[in-house]
């Protein structure tokens, strides 16, 4: 696909707040942006991730999901800033797998939960590899029965 990704609007129960957590935990030096309805954190490759808390209501947010990719020393930090605050944080997207992390194609990841809990935010080492990793096999096998198409 040729086409680059400029924003992506999340809707959650407080944008502000999700807005400053997610810069502060990415370890952002620059403050989120407010711009019309919306709370704006932009990545290192520009990407917008826009907050937005009052286009749906609170009981009809799906649960969102936002990946980055970030080198080691990121990752650390990272954690370093979970554990300051003492946050619950996973393995897994499922949010099974409380207090650990993953090792998925040879590198790190985590997960944690924004204050509002409607998004789920992920901070990976390595690029998703060609074949799904060993932990979301065995998801899928204990999901679905181990057989295929679910």
């Amino acid at each position: 696909m040729p086409n680059e990704l400029n924003h992506i609007i999340v809707h959650v129960k407080d944008r502000r707040e999700t807005g400053a957590f997610l810069a502060w935990l990415a370890g952002s030096a620059e403050a989120p942006l407010e711009w019309g309805p919306f709370t704006q954190v932009t990545t290192s490759n520009a990407v917008g991730v826009d907050f937005a808390d009052e286009m749906v209501p609170a009981e009809k947010i799906n649960l969102s999901h936002l990946a980055f990719l970030v080198t080691d020393e990121e990752f650390e930090a990272v954690l370093a800033r979970i554990a300051e605050r003492g946050l619950p944080f996973w393995a897994d997207p499922m949010l099974t797998e409380e207090g650990k992390i993953n090792h998925d194609y040879g590198g790190r990841g985590v997960y944690v939960r924004d204050p509002g809990g409607t998004c789920v935010i992920e901070f990976i080492t390595k690029p998703y590899g060609e074949q799904p990793s060993e932990r979301s096999t065995r998801a899928a096998v204990a999901t679905h029965g181990g057989g295929t198409g679910g």
